[in-house]
Order: structure tokens, then sequence, then C-alpha cells
């Protein structure tokens, strides 16, 4: 009885200390598992503290390199400096390579094709010729082919030399200037011979022309391109639009309204101011407005007028000065400033002429001289659009007034004008890039007078042109 009391009590303690015993186990197996995972975590939160120590050591040697350097380079630009006044000149340093100052070279061709309803050696009823009305012959035709030389003659200094190849084998040098590029503070000084600064369309080359012949104002005041032999003043003003000013002194070469004329008189017979505002808007327009004056003498023998009112057919002479005001605007469109597909250019000029002075009526050999008083004016408007890659649509007005204009005794041997020339025109191009243009152009011209009906004479103008360029070319101007 004793033993199985005993049997009994041995079991009853197995059953209840065995599940704490594995209770026990577990437990330690879990403060095991987390001994370890803490181990691990401190092991790599140390791990990454001794990283991010490296780091900053690193970044502090770096910027301490980086301040020795700067330190460094300040010494060499103060060394450099004091050194300056003994350097070797720059005209006896081996430049980098034998092209390194070799000017760009570009060559322009231009021909067309003209077809006329009259004679298109008449010109502008009514208004002194510039002498430079040249309009394309009949037929085919080699017009001026254009070479073009420009480069960097040094730090300071740029050159730049257009010469004009005609068809009849003579070459006329059109501009051959030097411009400063290091005066600072928005001055540039150009000195030469170069196209005036007044208006916007008398500074564009011919090959850079949205039509294949100039407006008639431009025509009938300034001629094709007006130039000078003389020195231009430019500043432009330190402000977030384009505000420039310009003035030119310059030796009186052409008289506009007379051509090339001989002169032997010393200081600046001729004087061109003019100013230009321009600037964004938005990302995808831009505008620019300006406003030109120019003032000139004639030389001392006056200058011929030719046929000054193409009805008498005589030669006249003007001896005094004039004075031309001008306005322009010009406004350009692109998508998001891109013109490569798309694109839009409108520009239009206005001109006011004012002469005073003597005008000598001769056809006999006896001359009638007397005062002349005349004002003038005209205007043109156009507007190109690249619709699509490559293919450009333009069309433009142009518009003459005969103002006023008085003769005094003169009266009675030329007829005052009193008819408004305008012409019509639309042309169509394509251009496969930028080196290369080919012109459809028609224009509806009433520029000229029947002397008999005192109607305006229509002649439908057709031309074909093309202008390629060879060789490296700058940007044109906006």
């Amino acid at each position: 009885m004793r033993q199985t009391f005993m049997a009994a009590a041995i079991a009853a303690a197995w059953a209840t200390t065995g599940p704490a015993a594995a209770q026990t186990a577990e437990l330690d197996q879990i403060r095991k598992d987390i001994q370890e995972l803490r181990n691990s975590y401190e092991s790599r939160i140390k791990a990454l503290e001794d990283k991010l120590k490296e780091a900053e050591t690193a970044a502090s040697t770096a910027q301490d390199a980086a301040n020795r350097a700067e330190t460094a380079a300040a010494e060499a630009k103060t060394t450099a400096a004091r050194a300056e006044p003994v350097a070797e000149p720059a005209a006896t340093l081996q430049p980098a390579s034998k092209n390194a100052f070799n000017p760009s070279i570009s060559l322009i061709l231009n021909g067309t094709w003209g077809r006329y309803g009259e004679d298109p050696t008449t010109r502008i009823t009514g208004f002194a010729p510039s002498g430079g009305e040249v309009m394309p012959p009949r037929g085919a035709s080699l017009g001026e082919s254009e070479l073009f030389l420009a480069a960097n003659i040094d730090p300071y200094f740029r050159g730049a030399l257009l010469a004009a190849l005609t068809p009849e084998n003579t070459v006329e040098v059109e501009e051959a200037y030097v411009e400063t590029l290091a005066l600072g503070h928005g001055f540039t000084v150009k000195g030469g011979r170069f196209f005036s600064g007044v208006g916007y369309f008398n500074q564009v080359h011919p090959h850079a022309w949205d039509f294949a012949d100039p407006g008639l104002v431009q025509t009938a005041f300034l001629g094709r391109n007006y130039g000078d032999d003389g020195a231009q003043l430019r500043w432009v003003a330190p402000l977030p639009v384009l505000v420039q000013f310009g003035v030119e002194l310059g030796r009186g070469r052409e008289f506009p309204g007379a051509g090339e004329m001989e002169r032997n008189r010393n200081g600046a017979e001729s004087q061109v101011y003019f100013a230009n505002v321009g600037g964004d808007i938005g990302v995808s327009s831009a505008y620019q407005v300006g406003a030109s004056h120019l003032r000139q003498r004639t030389a001392t023998d006056g200058a011929v007028f030719l046929d000054y009112d193409d009805i008498t057919g005589t030669s006249n002479v003007f001896q005094g000065r004039q004075r031309i005001n001008g306005l322009n605007f010009v406004y350009k469109w692109s998508p998001d400033g891109n013109p490569q597909y798309r694109n839009f250019k409108f520009v239009t000029e206005w001109f006011q002429r004012r002469y005073d002075g003597d005008f000598t009526f001769d056809t006999t050999g006896i001359a009638a001289t007397d005062a002349m008083n005349a004002q003038q004016s005209g205007w043109y408007a156009q507007a190109v659009y690249q619709f699509m890659p490559y293919w450009r649509l333009g069309g433009r007005y142009d518009r003459l007034s005969h103002g006023s204009v008085g003769l005094n005794a003169n009266a009675a041997n030329v007829t005052p004008p009193d008819f408004d020339p305008k012409r019509y025109s639309v042309m169509l191009d394509w251009n496969p890039s930028e080196f290369s243009r080919i012109r459809l152009q028609f224009n509806r011209d009433q520029s000229r007078q029947d002397p008999g009906t005192g109607q305006s004479i229509t002649d439908n103008q057709l031309f074909l042109q093309y202008i390629f360029s060879l060789g490296a070319h700058g940007a044109h101007r906006f």
C-alpha cells in the first residue's frame, strides 16, 4: 500500500514539473533569439556609424582641398596680372593651328528670270531717282554674286568685307569695315564702309531679302542699300529688354536721290541717328521698334536729278540738303520659340523725305534756278509665313505719296508730281536648307504714270529666282 502511494506521488510530481521545464526551455530560446537579434542590430548600427564617420572625414578633406585650390587660383591670377605687362606680345605667339585665324568665307550666287509687261528701266514717276533702281532684266540673267569674308582679328577687333561681283565683270566693295569686340559697357565702334543703320531693311543684304526686290520707298529714297564711308557708334543699355542707340558720321559718298558722287570736302557731310527697342512677348513672340534720322548735303555742284518727274525727259540739278525720317516695326512668331517648322514675320516701315535748296532746270544752255522745297513719304508692309518645313508664303504692299513740292519759278518747266505710286507683291519660296532658296514672285506694279492719260500704268511682273550660299556665313540680324 505504501509503495503504491509513493509511485502515485512521483507520477504526480513528474506530471507537474514536465510542462514547466518545457516552458522554461522555450523562454530561454526566446531570450537567446532576442539577444542574437540585438547583437546583430548593434553590429549593423556600429558599421553604419563607422561609415558615416568615414564619409564626414572625406567631405572635410575635400572641402579643405577645394579651399586650397581656390586660394591657389587666386594667387595664380594675381601673379598673372602682375606679370601681364612683361608678357610676350600676342602677335609673336604661335597660333594653335595654321587655320586658327583664317576668315570665314562665303559666296552667294544669285540669278533670276524676269518677265515684264512694260519697260523695266522706266523709273518711279515723280520721285528723284536714287541710283539704286536695279531691276532684273527681261529673260534669264545673272544677278550680283556676293563674296563675304569675316573674322575676328584679335580679342579686340573684328573685320569684314562684302564685295559684289556684277554680271558686267566689275567688282564693287559694298562693305569693308572693322568693329570693336571688347570696349565693354555696351559700346561698339565700327569704322570703314558699311550699310547704314537708317531704317530696318537698309541693313539687310540682298540674299537675305524676303522678296526678289526692295520696297518702293527703299528704292526711291535710299536705293538698294544705302552705305557710306565713316564711323558708327552703338550703345546697348544694360536693361532686361533691348534698348539701342546709334550715331554715324560719314563722308557723304552717296546722296540718296542721286547715286554715287565725288566729294572734295572735309568733315562729316552725312549724319545718321537711330534707336531700337525690342524684347520678347512670352516664349513664342518677339518684337522690335525702330526710329532713324538721316541728314545730308549735296556736293558743291549739286546732285543731278535726271528726269525728276519722269515726264519732261530732262536733266535737273539740286543743290542743298535733305532729311529722311523713318519708323519701323518688326514682329516675329514661332511655336515655343522654335522657328524650324513654322514661323511668321511681319515688317513695316515708313519714311519721310524733305528737300531744301536750289533747283536748276537746263535743257537749252539757259539755266533757270530757283528755290525748291519738297516733302514726300512712303511705306510698305509685308508678312511672310513658313506654313510647313522648307516652304514660305509672303505678301507685300507698297505705297508712295507725292506729298508737296514747291518749285517756284521752275514750276513752269517741270511738272510737279501729283501721282501716288503703289505695288502689290506675292511670293512663294522653297528652302531645302539654310544654304539654298528658290523663289517665285509676282508683282502688280503701278509705280509709273502714263503722261498722256495721267493714269497709272499697270505692269504685271513675274520673277523666278535662285539664291545659293557656298561656305560659312554668319547669322542674320533680327
